[in-house]
Order: C-alpha cells, then structure tokens, then sequence
C-alpha cells in the first residue's frame, strides 16, 4: 500500500510541476499520456498530437531528472550512468534521438511523432516504479507516464 501512495505521489508531483490545468490545455497532448507496461503486457505505443517533438528529459521516480542534451543528440550512441548505478543507452540519428534503452526496458521513437515502450525481457535489472518522459512542445513539456508492474 505504501508503495502505490508513494507512486501516485510522485506522479502527482511530476504533473503539478509539468504545467497549470490552464496551461495544459493549449500544450499538444500525448495519447496515451499513462501506460502500464508488465510482464503480461510487455508493450505499449503512444502519439504526440499534432508533430514532432523532441524529447526533453525524463524522470524516473526515486531519481534526478535527466535531461536530453545537445551533447548527448551530437553522437550515435551514449552511455550515461544514471543515479543508481544503472546505465542508459542513447541511440540518435542526425541529431535526432531514435531509442533510449535502460537495460530492463527501451523507448523507441517508431515514426513521427510515435514512440514504443517495450520490457525488455530476460533481463535481472532492478526496475523502477514508473518512468516519465517529457517532450518540447510549443508552450511548454507535455508528459507521458510509464508504470512498470511486476
């Protein structure tokens, strides 16, 4: 039960801070903006309406936020040692970031706009309670939460 109020604190947490209701409304929105990925349902895809946006960091709960930088977008690959001792795996294509993969699950942008997020299988990695990605979108970040169950 402490686990599930933690959780819901944190993303109630990452929402508020993301932007105002007011705010939200005129931001392009992500459908679905939360998934559940889990053993059962290892995959999940979601659209950012209305373009292309670039991906401005992520949060995973229980860590810093870690932001996408130029530095990372200018290479092929990246590895960055994350917070807990895990690493994350940063595939880009002409400046443009294609895939992170974290070991016990990736994110890969599919087509414009579209992104698949995928357990990973087979894989003895810790996971985290939940993942949120952010995007630029003109106004501000718009956000998707992923939820890992186990």
């Amino acid at each position: 039960m402490n686990t599930t109020k933690y959780l819901l604190l944190c993303i109630a947490i990452i929402l508020m801070f993301s932007c105002s209701n007011e705010e939200r409304n005129r931001l392009s929105s992500i459908t679905p903006s939360h998934i559940d990925l889990s053993p059962e349902h290892p995959e999940a895809y979601f659209q950012i309406a209305c373009g292309d946006y670039n991906m401005y960091g992520f949060i995973i709960v229980g860590q810093e936020e870690y932001r996408i930088t130029k530095g990372i977008m200018s290479k092929e690959v990246t590895v960055v040692e994350l917070s807990d001792g895990s690493k994350a795996t940063f595939h880009c294509r002409n400046r443009i970031l294609v895939k992170i993969d974290f070991g016990f699950m990736t994110i890969s942008k599919i087509q414009r706009g579209k992104y698949k997020v995928q357990l990973n299988k087979n894989i003895d990695i810790r996971q985290p309670i939940a993942i949120s990605f952010g995007f630029s979108v003109p106004g501000g970040i718009s956000t998707v939460v992923v939820t890992l169950k186990q």
